[in-house]
């Protein structure tokens, strides 16, 4: 069997085939109204967002105490403010927390002063939840400005999950991480669901076709051996039942066959010291890091 080496060649600690960061977006409804494009969503949209923090996540958060799993929780400083019990038991299971823009706002353009104003506002929400600044972003429906990963760096943060150009991590030229994510890897692109004028949406797969899906995809990247899979997954859809069963079987899945299941901090630290320590930091091809990543 050929194995394709097309990354920078990065170990994983212990010998593990592969990194998996198994992540969270907690939305609730602000993704639903990102999706249309305003703020004024009818009564059903802003329900299925509320599902997320209410019911959801409390599933979430069992499956992954029976999994023993610590995982990354991108969470706009609104929702902090207007479900604070939700994130407190995120904390209370030693979740990270990262930062996920404010009210997330997806606006191509947004000038760099109202975004660094967002940053230092839901930072100091982050804080208050768990007592750690925020070392990690997710740019808003996988939104990025230009000048992004220089205000990333600016404020001290590790690493940004938001960009699609490869499937291993590697360092910006400004010594930002970047943990890539892909659509095939999200239950958004699975699973979202509204009515609204706007953006009629119905994604109606069901579990296991998903599963044979993202099975594939971890089998082709562990095989491969120098890669890493990002599942980025929403509360208020992987939360409903049948889904959170089938991420379950999944995460054994990986388990049992040379996952690395670690936080996108402990992730990014670990891609950082292997560079500094004489690995080869190399990027994609030369790309602008603004617009729709």
């Amino acid at each position: 069997m050929i194995t394709l080496k097309n990354g920078d060649g990065i170990a994983w600690p212990g010998g593990k085939r592969i990194a998996v960061l198994v992540t969270f977006d907690l939305d609730a409804e602000l993704l639903r109204q990102s999706v249309v494009g305003r703020k004024e969503i009818g009564f059903s949209d802003t329900s299925r967002g509320q599902f997320g923090p209410y019911t959801g996540l409390p599933r979430c958060l069992a499956m992954l105490r029976r999994q023993g799993l610590q995982t990354t929780f991108f969470v706009p400083g609104r929702i902090v403010e207007e479900y604070p019990e939700a994130v407190a038991s995120i904390v209370r299971d030693g979740h990270e927390l990262a930062y996920h823009g404010y009210d997330h706002d997806n606006t191509v353009g947004r000038p760099r002063e109202a975004e660094e104003a967002d940053m230092v506002r839901s930072e100091a929400l982050l804080e208050a939840a768990c007592g750690k600044r925020p070392v990690g972003s997710r740019g808003p429906l996988d939104v990025l400005q230009e000048y992004s990963a220089d205000l990333l760096q600016e404020r001290g943060y590790l690493y940004d999950s938001t960009l699609k150009d490869c499937d291993w991590p590697y360092v910006l030229p400004n010594g930002l991480v970047e943990l890539p994510t892909d659509v095939a890897l999200d239950d958004f692109s699975y699973f979202y669901f509204t009515y609204a004028d706007e953006a009629p949406i119905n994604c109606s797969y069901l579990p296991d076709e998903v599963r044979v899906f993202w099975q594939d995809a971890f089998d082709e990247l562990a095989a491969e051996g120098d890669k890493v899979l990002v599942l980025k997954l929403h509360p208020q859809l992987i939360g409903r039942l049948g889904r959170l069963r089938m991420l379950e079987q999944f995460l054994l899945y990986m388990k049992q066959n040379g996952a690395w299941l670690t936080t996108c901090r402990e992730a990014a630290a670990y891609v950082k010291a292997f560079y500094a320590a004489g690995g080869t930091a190399g990027k994609p091809a030369d790309r602008k890091d603004g617009g729709k990543a």
